[in-house]
């Protein structure tokens, strides 16, 4: 290949490298111009104020200006100002210039980007900005995204003005509650609003009849500004404070100088006042009252410190004529109470001698009822008495005549005398409430089946029994014999309420009180068991059951009935911590519920009784002591020990039985009543034996007891009781199984 030739070739190549380099180089100029086109695109559309600003060196020094070299149209919606690019922040805004120089200096001096909040005075916008330096430092630009935030801004200093307004509300009701005057409290109002408002004077005024007069009662003046105490005429503080004041509206005046008549600001001028708010108070179409706040100098009034000041002066206003009526309602009661001392004398005597006179007849019926209790018991116990005072005498007759035969009978009619006398003697205790009950664990459904056949032959065969007995039903903590008795005597009621027969219902039962139930039922909540005597027999009316629990009360006739049945087992429930309830319906029947409070332990087995024998023989040595100030009771007591084969130790008193069970002696047991002569009673002495014998078995055996000595129906573990009258059998039997080991 000729020289010419290779050098035409290399001219070729290089021509069509020239074309590639420039469609090359034509690409890239409009992938540039569409990536420009696209930031173009954002630049301007986004809602964010966007500019660039460029430092330079100017009259104040190195890096002492800036220009903006670009801004997007969001710079001046949120900003406030239009066509920035190209003006100097020295040119757009000289006031604030130097601040604003030093916030994006130290950017483009560290390069640590900034987020920040500050109001652009000139626009009075508040923003939140963010600045970074655009890269390398040596351009001198800086970059700003901002948003105007003067709407958020503005609200919360809404909110915080709100808030300091309803504390200082708060605190000035708090202040001026105690005020028992007007004037007391309008003089802590004056104070407290001139403090808070931070004005030179608070004053108050009331309005003459002419509404053109007016005294100004008092007022607070801050240090340095003068009392404005005194009396004056409104129409020489010029038209519009008539016009304004009369009509109910507010006058408000930022500098009288500027906006009221020379002659008419002189005057406020001559009391050392500039600036003012003046609140009227209009009633029923008349200027009554006044509340003003002032400024020495001029002051531009905001609609919060207006606000304030109209509901302060609403409030105050409504303050003083509580208090005057108040005031007015105090001296009319006094006037009153003046005018009617007599006649309320005159009421006091005429109410004591009516309250005598009820009092009176209360006793009168008091009496009438205890007589014809007395006369019916009287009357029992004189039939009783004959029996066994009779009975003995025939015995003691028979047995010196030699005649036997009938020694028997004559005894047992003289103990079943007795045990009625006892049963009498119970009821009458149980209607007083000062029985002395022997609680135990007690199942309430095994002692009904226990008595059912014995309340059939009671009730005869005219009438059906049905028990309806609860599954699962809770024990209680109650004295078996006592509410044997008591079932027992509902039963009695119920059949006599059914002369021609019918049905008597017993049902046990689980109840859980609440508040509502426990309190119709004069109980505490909890858990409860109810057993319910129901009839389908003649009913009582509302005003019977309301006097049923009444002692003495009966409906059934003459010498058949004392009126202590229902009293008895009323009494006995709520010694018991229980209720009684009655519900019942005429011509329908009646029911009869004993709420009886749960007892979380447990119901002990039934054991067979012990054999007559050497079961009831002593072990050697066994020693009891016997406190009991009747003689009979000690002796009878004696005797059954002795027959016993217990060794046996008598006081007659308290202090006596204390010295025996504060010495050596052996004391296996202590047999003691309750009621002692001596200053110590039965139950004191227990207690004060057992700080030396910690472990002394005490029986008490009482006709009553008060609950203060038995512990309110309960008793300490290794104390029991028994009631007098008791069987001699019993009394060993009980002895017997107290001194038995375990």
């Amino acid at each position: 290949m000729s020289e010419t030739e290779s050098l035409s070739r290399r001219v070729a190549e290089l021509d069509a490298e020239i074309v590639r380099l420039r469609t090359d180089e034509q690409a890239q100029r409009e992938a540039l111009a569409e990536r420009e086109q696209r930031y173009r695109t954002l630049f301007e559309q986004m809602d964010e104020g966007y500019c660039v600003i460029e430092f330079f060196d100017g009259p104040h020094g190195p890096l002492s200006d800036y220009i903006h070299v670009e801004a997007n149209r969001a710079y001046a919606q949120h900003a406030g100002i239009e066509n920035v690019v190209g003006q100097t922040v020295r040119a757009m805004v000289p006031g604030e210039a130097e601040g604003w120089v030093e916030l994006y200096g130290e950017v483009l001096r560290t390069g640590a980007p900034i987020r920040f909040q500050r109001e652009l005075i000139a626009t009075g916008r508040h923003l939140e900005l963010a600045a970074f330096r655009i890269e390398p430092p040596s351009r001198r630009q800086v970059a700003v995204l901002f948003q105007d935030i003067t709407e958020r801004v503005r609200a919360l200093e809404a909110l915080r003005a709100n808030e300091a307004r309803l504390r200082f509300l708060d605190a000035l009701t708090r202040e001026t509650a105690p005020s028992a005057s007007a004037d007391e409290l309008l003089a802590t109002t004056t104070r407290m609003v001139g403090e808070h408002m931070d004005v030179s004077n608070c004053a108050y005024a009331d309005m003459d009849e002419d509404q053109d007069g007016f005294t100004i009662r008092g007022d607070w003046a801050a240090p340095g500004s003068s009392s404005i105490v005194g009396h004056y005429s409104l129409a020489a503080f010029g038209r519009l404070a008539v016009r304004n004041l009369r009509a109910g509206e507010p006058l408000i005046i930022n500098d009288n100088l500027r906006e009221l008549a020379p002659e008419e600001a002189a005057t406020f001028q001559g009391i050392g006042i500039s600036a003012t708010i003046c609140m009227p108070l209009v009633k029923e179409g008349r200027l009554t009252a006044l509340m003003a706040v002032h400024h020495r100098a001029p002051h531009a009034w905001t609609e919060d410190e207006l606000a304030l000041i109209r509901e302060v002066t609403q409030r105050s206003w409504a303050h003083v004529e509580r208090v005057g009526s108040a005031a007015e309602l105090r001296v009319s009661a006094e006037a009153l109470a003046a005018l009617n001392e007599t006649l309320e004398q005159r009421v006091r005597e005429r109410t004591a001698e009516l309250m005598r006179a009820e009092e009176q007849l209360r006793q009168s019926q008091k009496m009438e009822a205890v007589g014809q209790l007395t006369g019916g018991i009287a009357h029992d116990f004189n039939n009783l008495l004959t029996g066994i005072t009779g009975s003995l005498e025939l015995l003691s007759t028979r047995i010196a005549q030699g005649r036997l035969r009938d020694v028997e009978r004559y005894v047992a009619a003289a103990q079943g005398a007795a045990k009625r006398a006892a049963a009498l003697t119970h009821r009458l205790l149980a209607f007083s409430r000062r029985q002395t009950l022997d609680p135990k664990a007690t199942d309430a459904n095994r002692l009904v089946a226990e008595m059912e056949e014995l309340i059939r032959r009671t009730i005869g065969p005219a009438i059906t029994l049905e028990v309806v007995a609860a599954g699962g039903l809770w024990p209680t903590l109650v004295d078996p014999n006592q509410l044997e008795n008591a079932l027992l005597n509902l039963c009695i009621n119920a059949r006599d309420a059914m002369p021609e027969g019918g049905r008597i219902t017993i049902e046990t039962g689980n109840r859980w009180l609440d508040w509502r139930s426990a309190r119709e039922r004069d109980l505490p909540i909890g858990q409860f068991i109810s057993i319910c005597v129901s009839d389908t027999g003649i009913g009582m009316t509302p005003e019977v059951v309301s006097k049923a629990f009444d002692p003495f009360f009966t409906t059934k006739p003459l010498g058949q009935g004392t009126g202590l049945g229902l009293s008895m087992i009323y009494g006995f429930a709520r010694q018991s911590g229980g209720q009684v309830r009655i519900y019942s319906e005429l011509g329908q029947g009646t029911m009869v519920c004993i709420y009886l409070p749960r007892h979380t332990g447990a119901v002990p087995v039934l054991e067979e009784p012990a054999q007559p024998g050497e079961a009831l023989r002593s072990a050697a040595g066994e020693t009891v002591l016997i406190v009991d100030d009747e003689p009979s009771v000690r002796m009878l007591v004696t005797e059954i020990l002795e027959e016993l084969g217990y060794a046996a130790i008598e006081a007659a008193d308290g202090p006596a039985g204390l010295k025996v069970l504060q010495s050596d002696a052996r004391i296996d047991l202590l047999i003691t009543d309750v009621g002692l002569p001596g200053g110590i009673n039965g139950r004191q002495m227990a207690d004060a034996a057992r700080s030396v014998r910690p472990d002394l078995k005490v029986l008490f055996i009482t006709g009553y007891a008060e609950n203060a000595v038995i512990g309110n129906g309960h008793l300490e573990p290794g104390m029991h009781v028994m009631t007098k009258p008791f069987a001699l059998e019993a009394l060993a039997a009980r002895i017997k199984e107290l001194i038995a080991p375990g």
